[in-house]
């Protein structure tokens, strides 16, 4: 994401995490119905290739290997007890795919800026920003969980993921945010009533739209011509 310009004192900024996620959720449901292996693969290809243009080295071995197991799963299951060799390698790529399209939605969306774009499109403010004070506070309490492992090592106790007692004063520390950041918001001048203004604006180039619309007729025909 990239300034373009600035009007009255308002940057822009261009911005594609709107067209990605509508590309994303168009295929996740139409993937769910369809029956073709060669979209699921067409997808998986585009994806891959998407990853490493973007140098993104660990997400696509992550998008490689993480479904394997569950795709040989899936494909023993449905060839031995299931309808046949077809249905084994459908469920076989689909289960590649739906993993692909997660793992891009993972590292090819700012989920924070993929928020304030849809608040800019109406999306109520106060659902909006709950959503941003979690995902920030994310980072904090991990640290206080941190402090909270190394402070009973040192009364001589090991906390493990499955203690009860890390969720309870996590409840707790997250309570304590609460009334940290609504008063910080309060103290910036936030208002849940009043009309919010911006001091930068997220922009959606038109190409980019133009750009998903055609990727997607083109995954339809190649579905069509192996059809």
């Amino acid at each position: 994401m990239e300034i373009t310009s600035s009007y009255k004192g308002i940057k822009t900024k261009a911005s594609y995490v709107l067209p990605l996620t509508v590309l994303i959720f168009l295929f996740t449901i139409e993937i769910s119905f369809t029956r073709s292996i060669t979209l699921n693969v067409f997808l998986v290809g585009s994806i891959m290739v998407y990853l490493v243009w973007q140098r993104k080295l660990a997400a696509t071995l992550m998008a490689l290997f993480l479904p394997l197991i569950p795709a040989l799963a899936t494909f023993w299951s449905v060839y031995v007890n299931g309808s046949g060799l077809t249905d084994a390698w459908i469920l076989f790529s689909r289960t590649f795919a739906f993993a692909g399209l997660g793992i891009l939605f993972l590292v090819g969306i700012d989920l924070e800026e993929l928020l304030l774009k849809c608040e800019e499109m109406g999306m109520p403010k106060n659902f909006v920003y709950g959503i941003l004070v979690v995902v920030n506070a994310v980072p904090e309490i991990l640290r206080e969980v941190s402090e909270i492992e190394e402070a009973s090592l040192l009364r001589g106790k090991k906390l493990h993921f499955w203690s009860s007692l890390v969720y309870v004063k996590v409840i707790f520390v997250a309570y304590s945010f609460k009334n940290r950041y609504t008063e910080a918001m309060y103290s910036h001048g936030y208002d849940e009533d009043g009309t919010r203004t911006h001091y930068e604006r997220l922009v959606t180039p038109r190409w980019s739209w133009l750009a998903m619309c055609l990727y997607f007729v083109v995954s339809h025909i190649v579905w069509l011509i192996q059809s």
